[in-house]
Protein backbone atom coordinates (compact mmCIF):
# COMPACT_ATOMS: atom_id res chain seq x y z
CA UNK A 1 0.00 0.00 0.00
CA UNK A 2 1.64 3.33 -0.89
CA UNK A 3 1.34 5.92 1.68
CA UNK A 4 1.20 9.06 -0.91
CA UNK A 5 -2.64 8.19 -1.66
CA UNK A 6 -3.84 7.98 1.77
CA UNK A 7 -5.46 10.89 3.96
CA UNK A 8 -3.73 11.03 6.91
CA UNK A 9 -6.59 12.42 8.92
CA UNK A 10 -8.04 9.32 8.39
CA UNK A 11 -5.59 7.56 10.83
CA UNK A 12 -6.05 10.10 13.53
CA UNK A 13 -10.29 9.55 13.08
CA UNK A 14 -9.52 5.99 13.15
CA UNK A 15 -7.79 6.11 16.62
CA UNK A 16 -10.69 7.64 19.34
CA UNK A 17 -12.64 5.67 17.06
CA UNK A 18 -11.11 2.44 18.01
CA UNK A 19 -10.57 3.41 21.86
CA UNK A 20 -14.08 4.71 22.35
CA UNK A 21 -15.79 1.61 20.42
CA UNK A 22 -18.21 4.58 19.49
CA UNK A 23 -19.07 7.15 16.51
CA UNK A 24 -20.92 9.55 19.11
CA UNK A 25 -17.71 9.79 21.60
CA UNK A 26 -15.21 9.83 18.58
CA UNK A 27 -17.58 12.90 16.84
CA UNK A 28 -17.00 14.90 20.45
CA UNK A 29 -13.06 14.25 20.34
CA UNK A 30 -12.25 15.18 16.99
CA UNK A 31 -14.70 18.41 17.08
CA UNK A 32 -16.88 16.69 14.39
CA UNK A 33 -20.58 15.89 13.52
CA UNK A 34 -21.60 12.44 13.60
CA UNK A 35 -22.22 11.80 10.03
CA UNK A 36 -18.93 13.20 9.00
CA UNK A 37 -17.08 11.21 11.93
CA UNK A 38 -19.56 7.93 10.31
CA UNK A 39 -18.55 8.67 6.75
CA UNK A 40 -15.09 8.38 7.86
CA UNK A 41 -15.40 5.04 9.92
CA UNK A 42 -16.85 4.18 6.12
CA UNK A 43 -14.39 5.27 4.18
CA UNK A 44 -12.15 3.65 6.55
CA UNK A 45 -13.74 -0.04 6.42
CA UNK A 46 -12.57 0.52 3.08
CA UNK A 47 -9.24 1.16 2.69
CA UNK A 48 -8.39 -1.11 5.33
CA UNK A 49 -10.42 -3.92 4.07
CA UNK A 50 -12.45 -4.88 7.33
CA UNK A 51 -15.47 -3.47 9.23
CA UNK A 52 -13.35 -2.69 11.75
CA UNK A 53 -16.29 -1.93 14.67
CA UNK A 54 -19.89 -3.54 14.71
CA UNK A 55 -22.87 -3.83 16.23
CA UNK A 56 -23.40 -5.68 19.19
CA UNK A 57 -26.69 -4.70 20.35
CA UNK A 58 -27.12 -1.12 20.94
CA UNK A 59 -22.77 -0.89 21.16
CA UNK A 60 -20.30 -1.28 19.26
CA UNK A 61 -17.25 -3.46 19.38
CA UNK A 62 -14.43 -4.34 17.65
CA UNK A 63 -13.91 -7.09 15.37
CA UNK A 64 -10.11 -9.27 15.59
CA UNK A 65 -9.32 -6.59 13.01
CA UNK A 66 -9.49 -3.51 14.60
CA UNK A 67 -8.26 -4.53 17.93
CA UNK A 68 -5.02 -5.74 16.70
CA UNK A 69 -5.14 -2.29 15.06
CA UNK A 70 -5.85 -0.26 18.10
CA UNK A 71 -2.51 -0.42 20.10
CA UNK A 72 -0.85 0.12 16.27
CA UNK A 73 -2.93 3.04 15.59
CA UNK A 74 -2.62 4.60 19.40
CA UNK A 75 1.42 4.44 19.06
CA UNK A 76 0.94 5.72 15.36
CA UNK A 77 -0.87 8.92 16.49
CA UNK A 78 1.67 9.40 19.76
CA UNK A 79 4.20 9.50 17.11
CA UNK A 80 2.95 11.99 15.30
CA UNK A 81 2.03 14.26 17.68
CA UNK A 82 5.68 14.10 19.29
CA UNK A 83 6.55 14.86 15.96
CA UNK A 84 4.53 18.60 15.40
CA UNK A 85 4.51 18.92 19.62
CA UNK A 86 6.99 21.59 19.96
CA UNK A 87 10.61 20.71 21.72
CA UNK A 88 10.47 20.45 25.75
CA UNK A 89 11.86 23.51 27.50
CA UNK A 90 15.75 22.88 28.76
CA UNK A 91 16.30 21.60 32.16
CA UNK A 92 20.32 22.48 32.40
CA UNK A 93 20.72 20.11 35.42
CA UNK A 94 19.72 17.39 33.37
CA UNK A 95 21.26 18.14 30.42
CA UNK A 96 23.65 16.08 29.43
CA UNK A 97 25.83 17.11 26.29
CA UNK A 98 29.29 18.01 25.18
CA UNK A 99 29.91 21.98 23.05
CA UNK A 100 32.48 22.24 21.26
CA UNK A 101 33.71 25.46 20.96
CA UNK A 102 36.61 26.79 18.37
CA UNK A 103 38.92 30.29 20.19
CA UNK A 104 42.07 31.40 20.43
CA UNK A 105 43.85 30.32 23.63
CA UNK A 106 43.47 33.49 25.51
CA UNK A 107 39.60 32.85 26.13
CA UNK A 108 40.76 30.15 28.00
CA UNK A 109 41.82 33.13 30.59
CA UNK A 110 38.78 35.48 29.58
CA UNK A 111 35.59 33.00 29.34
CA UNK A 112 37.22 29.54 30.25
CA UNK A 113 37.07 30.00 34.40
CA UNK A 114 33.61 31.72 34.76
CA UNK A 115 31.94 29.59 32.19
CA UNK A 116 32.85 26.37 34.10
CA UNK A 117 31.71 28.27 37.26
CA UNK A 118 28.29 28.56 35.90
CA UNK A 119 28.11 25.13 34.46
CA UNK A 120 29.38 23.72 37.84
CA UNK A 121 26.35 25.53 39.34
CA UNK A 122 23.49 25.29 36.65
CA UNK A 123 24.28 22.05 34.22
CA UNK A 124 26.82 20.32 36.00
CA UNK A 125 26.70 17.08 33.29
CA UNK A 126 27.48 19.51 30.29
CA UNK A 127 30.33 19.09 29.19
CA UNK A 128 33.07 21.06 26.59
CA UNK A 129 35.71 20.68 24.19
CA UNK A 130 38.14 23.68 23.31
CA UNK A 131 40.17 23.73 20.14
CA UNK A 132 42.36 26.59 18.41
CA UNK A 133 43.59 24.78 15.61
CA UNK A 134 40.13 23.92 13.30
CA UNK A 135 41.56 24.01 10.11
CA UNK A 136 38.41 25.38 8.20
CA UNK A 137 36.20 26.55 11.13
CA UNK A 138 33.09 27.55 8.83
CA UNK A 139 33.14 23.45 7.45
CA UNK A 140 33.41 21.98 11.01
CA UNK A 141 30.28 24.25 11.97
CA UNK A 142 28.54 23.23 9.09
CA UNK A 143 28.97 19.42 10.26
CA UNK A 144 28.89 18.00 13.32
CA UNK A 145 32.53 18.73 14.56
CA UNK A 146 31.70 22.82 16.29
CA UNK A 147 29.06 24.10 17.96
CA UNK A 148 30.26 27.69 18.58
CA UNK A 149 33.74 29.59 17.29
CA UNK A 150 34.46 32.95 18.34
CA UNK A 151 35.84 35.21 15.48
CA UNK A 152 35.86 38.72 14.55
CA UNK A 153 35.35 38.76 11.05
CA UNK A 154 31.81 39.77 9.82
CA UNK A 155 32.60 38.29 6.34
CA UNK A 156 30.31 35.16 6.76
CA UNK A 157 28.37 33.00 4.65
CA UNK A 158 24.28 33.58 4.95
CA UNK A 159 24.28 29.65 6.39
CA UNK A 160 25.57 31.25 9.87
CA UNK A 161 24.20 33.22 12.41
CA UNK A 162 26.15 35.76 14.51
CA UNK A 163 26.40 38.55 17.41
CA UNK A 164 29.03 40.19 19.13
CA UNK A 165 29.90 39.32 22.50
CA UNK A 166 32.79 41.49 23.63
CA UNK A 167 34.42 44.63 22.69
CA UNK A 168 38.30 45.05 23.44
CA UNK A 169 41.07 47.16 22.69
CA UNK A 170 44.98 46.56 22.71
CA UNK A 171 47.13 47.88 26.12
CA UNK A 172 51.22 47.34 26.28
CA UNK A 173 52.92 46.09 29.30
CA UNK A 174 56.15 45.86 30.52
CA UNK A 175 57.52 44.68 33.88
CA UNK A 176 57.35 46.53 36.65
CA UNK A 177 60.92 49.16 36.99
CA UNK A 178 61.54 48.67 33.26
CA UNK A 179 63.64 51.49 32.17
CA UNK A 180 61.38 52.57 29.45
CA UNK A 181 59.27 53.94 32.65
CA UNK A 182 61.70 56.56 33.22
CA UNK A 183 60.92 58.80 30.44
CA UNK A 184 57.38 59.66 28.80
CA UNK A 185 56.53 57.25 26.12
CA UNK A 186 56.27 58.04 22.61
CA UNK A 187 55.65 55.82 19.51
CA UNK A 188 59.44 56.20 18.83
CA UNK A 189 60.74 55.03 21.89
CA UNK A 190 58.24 52.38 21.92
CA UNK A 191 59.28 51.14 18.42
CA UNK A 192 62.87 50.56 19.73
CA UNK A 193 61.98 48.58 22.44
CA UNK A 194 62.46 44.78 22.47
CA UNK A 195 58.49 43.19 21.72
CA UNK A 196 57.19 40.05 22.22
CA UNK A 197 54.72 38.83 19.21
CA UNK A 198 51.54 36.77 19.88
CA UNK A 199 50.78 34.86 16.49
CA UNK A 200 48.33 31.82 16.54
CA UNK A 201 48.53 31.93 13.26
CA UNK A 202 52.18 32.09 12.45
CA UNK A 203 52.15 35.40 10.97
CA UNK A 204 54.76 37.64 10.91
CA UNK A 205 53.47 41.06 11.46
CA UNK A 206 50.02 42.62 13.71
CA UNK A 207 48.18 45.85 14.60
CA UNK A 208 50.73 46.43 16.14
CA UNK A 209 52.93 46.73 12.79
CA UNK A 210 50.78 48.23 10.83
CA UNK A 211 50.06 51.21 13.54
CA UNK A 212 53.77 51.70 13.67
CA UNK A 213 54.05 51.62 9.50
CA UNK A 214 51.67 54.33 9.43
CA UNK A 215 53.80 56.52 11.05
CA UNK A 216 57.24 55.66 9.05
CA UNK A 217 58.08 53.41 12.03
CA UNK A 218 59.17 49.37 12.50
CA UNK A 219 59.86 47.43 15.36
CA UNK A 220 62.19 44.63 16.17
CA UNK A 221 60.08 41.18 17.48
CA UNK A 222 62.69 39.15 19.51
CA UNK A 223 59.88 36.74 20.43
CA UNK A 224 56.93 35.25 18.64
CA UNK A 225 54.48 32.64 20.39
CA UNK A 226 51.77 31.08 19.16
CA UNK A 227 49.59 31.10 22.42
CA UNK A 228 48.83 33.73 25.11
CA UNK A 229 49.39 31.92 27.79
CA UNK A 230 53.50 32.38 28.65
CA UNK A 231 53.96 35.64 26.87
CA UNK A 232 52.73 37.68 30.77
CA UNK A 233 55.33 35.33 32.60
CA UNK A 234 57.67 36.16 30.51
CA UNK A 235 57.12 39.79 30.07
CA UNK A 236 57.58 40.06 34.04
CA UNK A 237 61.20 38.36 34.12
CA UNK A 238 62.24 40.22 30.90
CA UNK A 239 62.62 43.93 29.35
CA UNK A 240 59.87 42.54 26.50
CA UNK A 241 57.04 44.72 25.65
CA UNK A 242 53.68 42.65 24.73
CA UNK A 243 50.57 44.26 23.79
CA UNK A 244 47.72 41.87 23.86
CA UNK A 245 43.62 42.19 24.46
CA UNK A 246 42.70 44.67 27.45
CA UNK A 247 40.95 41.13 28.84
CA UNK A 248 43.70 39.12 29.03
CA UNK A 249 45.97 41.78 30.46
CA UNK A 250 43.13 42.30 33.20
CA UNK A 251 43.00 38.46 33.79
CA UNK A 252 47.19 38.76 33.88
CA UNK A 253 47.38 41.21 36.51
CA UNK A 254 46.04 38.78 39.01
CA UNK A 255 48.70 36.63 38.08
CA UNK A 256 52.13 38.79 37.76
CA UNK A 257 53.21 42.03 38.29
CA UNK A 258 53.11 44.76 35.75
CA UNK A 259 53.01 48.06 34.11
CA UNK A 260 50.81 49.53 31.49
CA UNK A 261 52.74 51.94 29.30
CA UNK A 262 51.22 55.43 29.33
CA UNK A 263 50.74 55.08 25.14
CA UNK A 264 50.25 58.58 22.90
CA UNK A 265 48.56 55.56 20.44
CA UNK A 266 47.17 52.32 20.38
CA UNK A 267 45.87 49.92 17.63
CA UNK A 268 42.31 50.01 17.03
CA UNK A 269 40.28 48.25 19.03
CA UNK A 270 37.76 44.93 17.70
CA UNK A 271 34.58 42.98 18.45
CA UNK A 272 34.73 39.09 19.06
CA UNK A 273 31.46 37.48 17.53
CA UNK A 274 30.09 34.75 18.56
CA UNK A 275 29.02 32.18 15.26
CA UNK A 276 27.04 29.28 14.85
CA UNK A 277 25.68 27.47 11.92
CA UNK A 278 21.76 27.80 10.88
CA UNK A 279 21.49 23.88 11.46
CA UNK A 280 21.57 24.73 15.84
CA UNK A 281 20.00 28.14 15.59
CA UNK A 282 16.44 26.49 16.68
CA UNK A 283 18.19 24.12 19.10
CA UNK A 284 17.09 25.21 22.59
CA UNK A 285 20.13 23.05 24.54
CA UNK A 286 22.28 25.16 21.76
CA UNK A 287 20.67 28.30 22.25
CA UNK A 288 20.73 27.86 25.93
CA UNK A 289 24.80 27.36 26.01
CA UNK A 290 25.28 30.39 23.93
CA UNK A 291 23.44 32.87 25.96
CA UNK A 292 25.37 31.20 28.67
CA UNK A 293 28.24 32.05 27.00
CA UNK A 294 27.36 35.49 25.79
CA UNK A 295 26.31 36.06 29.39
CA UNK A 296 29.26 35.47 30.89
CA UNK A 297 31.02 37.54 28.07
CA UNK A 298 29.08 40.41 29.02
CA UNK A 299 29.69 40.13 32.93
CA UNK A 300 33.07 41.10 32.58
CA UNK A 301 32.41 44.39 31.96
CA UNK A 302 34.66 44.56 29.16
CA UNK A 303 34.01 46.36 26.77
CA UNK A 304 38.17 33.83 13.75
CA UNK A 305 38.82 32.34 16.87
CA UNK A 306 41.64 34.76 16.71
CA UNK A 307 41.94 38.23 18.18
CA UNK A 308 44.24 40.06 15.35
CA UNK A 309 48.20 39.31 15.73
CA UNK A 310 49.61 42.24 18.47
Amino acid sequence: MQLQGIDSNLLVMLHPLLQTQSVAKSAKLLGMSASATSHALARLRILLGDELLVRAGRTMVQTPRGAYLAPLVAEAVAALERVIQPPDDVCPEKLERTFYLAYADYLDWVLLPSLDRALRAQAPLVDVLTNSSYKNTIEELRSDGLDLAFLVTTDLPPDMHTKPVMHDRFVSMVRKDHPCLQKRMTLKRFADLEHLLISPQGSSGGVVDTMLAEKGLSRRVARTLSSFMPAPFLVANSDYVLTLPKSVADVAATLVDFELLNMPAAPPGYTLRLVWHQRMHHDPAHKWFRNLVTDQLKNRGSQHAQPPSS
